[in-house]
């Protein structure tokens, strides 16, 4: 990740008040990561997996607490299950996402194409399946923006909402 996107991201965090990050480790947003668990304005935990940061995302907001859950888009597949049962269809629990989009188009990352390919075909409709709400955000001036609009929505809505990075966001 640009080490300017990882600022506006921690920014932006800061000024929509969420104080609670979770973080499942993955080699586009570890830069992010690692300045989040140095940050002291955010309690950071970090997860082995995917439906544990789900659940543990679920449970803080249950509580009142502004979280986000910062993986990959693989362990945001993964992890469907948890999170369909947190959206406004099931519980209406919400809560920020912000996954790096691998399989976009532009990801440089040296994976296999038809591994990039499969991300690219089966993560958007697997989020409309368990009807949690995204919008894919590739440049960097629109990177604040929405990540405020989804935070806004998430609470608006009842619902988890993701965001998945790509583009000169990542590369």
């Amino acid at each position: 990740m640009h080490e300017d996107s990882g600022q506006i991201i921690i920014q932006t965090f800061k000024e929509e008040g969420i104080d609670m990050v979770v973080t499942l480790p993955e080699e586009p947003t570890s830069s992010l990561t690692e300045a989040i668990r140095k940050d002291s304005s955010f309690t950071s935990l970090t997860v082995a997996a995917e439906g544990n940061g789900i659940a543990l995302c679920a449970g803080a907001a249950l509580g009142g607490r502004k979280v986000v859950f910062v993986t990959g888009i693989a362990g945001l597949m993964v992890g469907t299950w948890a999170l369909g049962q947190c959206s406004a269809m099931s519980y209406g629990i919400p809560f920020l996402i912000l996954a790096s989009y691998r399989g976009d188009m532009g990801d440089h990352s040296g994976i296999p194409g038809s591994q990039l390919l499969l991300f690219k075909q089966v993560a958007e409709p697997l989020l409309n399946t368990v009807q949690v709400p995204y919008r894919v955000v590739n440049k960097k001036g629109d990177l604040q923006r929405t990540i405020r609009d989804a935070n806004f929505a998430a609470h608006d809505y009842g619902s988890p909402v993701a965001v998945l990075l790509s583009g000169e966001v990542l590369w």
